[in-house]
């Protein structure tokens, strides 16, 4: 078959699925996100296809054309994928076998995803015109609101209340008061979704922008209490003068602050933005960072007491970091390694407090730097954006007069001395090996460590720059500790 080598590589596939599906008999229509995109005027990436009988056929029919590659998603529900030189096209079958792409769409969650053009007007140029659009989706697009396609549309499967905040946090979109109304007759029933459906929710709202807007939107709506019961019962939780908000609340807000500490790094960290924008260019720092900003304190309700009539959470942290990686983590199947960084995350968000602290009294030394470094390692650009979140979300009347600016400074200072003298030290090996312990007559044992932390100590301060000034302080140093 002949195809315009001048399309681009999706166009051309669509025009052989177009082809191959007029002569098999087929329907082939354009919907969901790519007919969202067009009428909002922006360029359709993401292709998915609805088809009037199984697609797997077209599929097979189009890949040997192309030869490309076809797969089944779901040979329950007939999902096939189309893959050509890096494009992806999905094809699903008409949901439920209908006839007819009305009742298909019909069948979906929110109006604005309820709306298609056959593929031959969309390849044609998608005019509004050929728009099918039974359930005025296009208006509801024009508002900028989300509303369901039917009464039932929550019962049937409860993960569109989710997927009703993922809209809002991807697009900004306002939900309907039916929306309201049905979620909250729908929310019991949250725990019979499979958690790895109602996590990949979760992860798109963290991805977004507006990860803290939805996430209390959920509180008020009384679904965080479903989803996060460890968050929810913070709520009423009154906290130190430092604080204006209850813990539940200062959780939520710390989740928002991030976001805005995020969209203007150069504001809150100046010259040492770049190094932020380094980090959370990592997608996986910058999804962990989200988590950890909504569960920085979640060890507080269990660590809350009093002294001296003032209200103490000690070791809320450390107590919050197992909470998170012992039962929360696990129970949402969330990886192991955004586990373990979260859960680091949180054991460690006071640290710039308390260095701050020390700072106001004098000199931070370049111990507690490197305390810092071997305990957060490549992460200390995310410790400190949690901070500064942190701190924006507490407005209490005994909070310092410029926290976020000592926390900037602080991490301007890290930074420094991570550069010009931790990275150098820990970057290559120590001047001395267990061979030279061994060598001179020491017995491998717990004293290596303590020697090897010394010593590291001692390179990155500058006191010790050689193997003979190493050995020197060495014989010193078993001689002294006998």
């Amino acid at each position: 078959m002949s195809v315009e080598m001048n399309e681009d590589t999706k166009t051309q596939l669509l025009h052989v699925i177009a082809q191959e599906a007029k002569s098999m008999g087929l329907a082939v229509f354009v919907v969901g996100g790519a007919v969202r995109d067009h009428l909002q005027g922006r360029r359709a990436t993401d292709i998915d296809l609805a088809v009037s009988a199984d697609p797997f056929p077209l599929g097979r029919r189009v890949a040997g054309e192309m030869g490309a590659t076809f797969i089944i998603l779901d040979e329950v529900y007939l999902v096939g994928r189309l893959v050509w030189h890096g494009e992806i096209i999905d094809l699903a079958c008409f949901k439920g076998g209908v006839a007819t792409i009305a009742e298909d769409l019909g069948q979906r969650d929110f109006t604005v995803n309820s709306m298609a053009f056959s593929l031959v007007d969309w390849l044609a140029g998608a005019d509004p015109q050929s728009l099918v659009d039974p359930y005025q989706g296009e208006k509801d697009l024009s508002f900028k609101q989300l509303r369901l396609v039917y009464d039932g549309a929550m019962a049937d499967d409860p993960l569109r209340i989710m997927r009703g905040y993922r809209f809002r946090a991807q697009t900004g979109f306002s939900l309907d008061a039916d929306f309201t109304t049905a979620s909250a007759t729908a929310i019991a029933r949250l725990d019979q979704v499979a958690v790895e459906r109602l996590v990949a929710e979760l992860q798109l709202i963290f991805a977004s922008a507006r990860a803290g807007m939805v996430m209390e939107d959920m509180a008020h709506a009384g679904i965080l209490q479903f989803v996060f019961p460890e968050l929810a019962i913070g709520h009423d939780v009154s906290q130190p003068g430092s604080h204006h908000l209850d813990v539940l609340a200062h959780n939520l807000e710390a989740l928002s602050c991030l976001e805005k500490v995020l969209a203007d790094l150069e504001r809150f960290f100046g010259e040492q933005a770049s190094q932020m924008k380094k980090y959370v260019a990592d997608q996986m720092h910058h999804r962990c960072l989200k988590w950890a900003a909504l569960f920085h304190d979640v060890g507080k309700v269990a660590t809350r007491g009093e002294k001296e009539g003032r209200i103490t959470f000690y070791q809320h942290d450390q107590h919050g970091a197992a909470l998170f990686k012992r039962e929360i983590a696990p129970r949402l199947k969330l990886p192991k390694h955004d586990a373990e960084l979260v859960a680091l995350f949180i054991s460690q968000h006071m640290r710039p407090f308390h260095l701050c602290n020390i700072k106001r009294q004098g000199p931070v030394s370049v111990k507690a730097c490197l305390r810092l470094a071997k305990a957060l390692g490549d992460h200390i650009p995310g410790l400190f954006l949690l901070a500064m979140a942190d701190s924006l979300a507490g407005d209490g009347e005994d909070k310092p007069a410029d926290m976020e600016g000592e926390i900037a400074s602080l991490f301007a200072l890290v930074w420094q001395v991570m550069e010009s003298h931790i990275t150098p030290v820990l970057s290559a090996p120590l001047l001395l090996d267990g061979q030279d312990l061994i060598n001179a007559g020491l017995d491998p044992g717990p004293l290596f460590k303590e020697i090897f932390s010394e010593l590291e100590l001692l390179q990155v301060t500058g006191d010790i720059i050689s193997k003979k000034q190493a050995f020197a302080w060495l014989a010193h140093y078993t001689t002294s500790s006998k």
